[in-house]
């Protein structure tokens, strides 16, 4: 993703709240930024109106959606605020809008993506960077704010531990699927929804499926969660801890 020449400008009215930017430097062609929560998010003008079958969303919504939804996971959900404020003691959090995410003009399913690659503090690198596409900003407010818990307190968290590199992709994931649950019943989220039904199918039978079976196979008590409609998430995430463990 293209990150140089990047530079602040705007003072942004976003849905009963502020986001900020400095207004003393210029802004440039390219891309606007702005702040919320000690969190920047640069949005970049989409290089066209349409991308594929998407229709591409302006910079300055764009900028306003991501802000709303950082705004809506950071004051809405006490767990994801506390870890999100971990991670901006140990490195910068940075959200980017690039229309030209994905490159498959065809995917249409990503919301956010985190990049690891971008915290590493033994090379110098302190940031935890987060891109939404084309698709993703489409997302109903809680869909993103939920999104935004599952890349930060998720895997950025993961990142921060030492610890995403070394987990299996299904378990890195179940981890994070299981905080985008505890956002999703910390802002009240529609769990009717064909979109939530699916998505928490997805998370007890593709992500989370070995973690379940695991916790059955153990005869844990937690076991029970899977069968309640809010589940115990801090209680499966310590659970968690012990069958990564017996993983080793």
């Amino acid at each position: 993703m293209h990150r140089s020449g990047m530079g602040k400008g705007c003072v942004a009215a976003l849905l009963g709240f502020l986001l900020f930017a400095s207004a003393a430097d210029a802004q440039d062609d390219t891309y606007i930024a702005g702040e919320i929560h000690g969190i920047t998010v640069f949005a970049f003008h989409p290089e066209a109106e349409r991308i594929g079958n998407v229709r591409t969303t302006d910079a300055e919504t764009a900028m306003q959606t991501i802000g709303a939804a950082i705004d809506r996971a950071y004051r809405g959900s006490e767990f994801t605020r506390k870890r999100i404020d971990a991670l901006k003691k140990k490195g910068d959090i940075e959200f980017y809008y690039d229309a030209n995410h994905p490159k498959n003009v065809m995917s249409e399913v990503n919301i956010a993506l985190y990049l690891p690659e971008y915290y590493a503090p033994s090379k110098g690198k302190r940031t935890f960077l987060i891109l939404i596409g084309r698709t993703g900003i489409q997302w109903t407010n809680d869909e993103l704010a939920a999104a935004v818990a599952h890349e930060l307190a998720g895997h950025a968290y993961q990142r921060m531990q030492g610890r995403l590199r070394d987990m299996r992709i299904l378990d890195a994931e179940c981890e994070a699927y299981l905080v985008h649950e505890q956002a999703n019943q910390d802002i009240g989220a529609d769990k009717t929804t064909d979109e939530a039904i699916s998505l928490r199918q997805a998370t007890d039978y593709h992500w989370c499926d070995d973690f379940r079976r695991w916790t059955l196979a153990e005869g844990l008590a937690v076991a029970d969660e899977w069968d309640e409609l809010n589940p115990d998430v801090p209680a499966l995430l310590k659970a968690f801890k012990t069958y990564i463990a017996d993983q080793g």
